[in-house]
């Protein structure tokens, strides 16, 4: 895992969903927005995906908060499974028990 510290991009309000759809478009934010989702799927349980080698600078800080959001809304539907570390510069999926 990476030193970097990503911890500042999490998500504290929900006030950054309308101020992306004004920046990108409700439908260019749709459409990243459920590439996040498909990507953060893809992740084998028992392993992460390391967020520097995988979202570019530019993308981070909403990657990170979509991230946020799919952690949240899995936590309720199927348990808590995805975390990311202290950081933030790591999504994990946990293994299931």
């Amino acid at each position: 895992m990476n030193s970097s510290n990503y911890s500042n991009f999490r998500m504290i309000n929900w006030d950054w969903i309308q101020q992306y759809q004004s920046i990108m478009g409700k439908g260019q934010y749709k459409d990243f927005f459920d590439k996040v989702y498909a990507r953060l799927l893809l992740v084998p349980e028992g392993k992460y995906l390391d967020i520097d080698r995988y979202v570019t600078e530019k993308s981070r800080d909403i990657f990170i908060k979509i991230s946020c959001l799919f952690i949240l809304e899995q936590r309720q539907a199927v348990g808590d499974y995805w975390c990311f570390n202290e950081k933030y510069n790591c999504f994990i999926h946990k293994r299931h028990e």
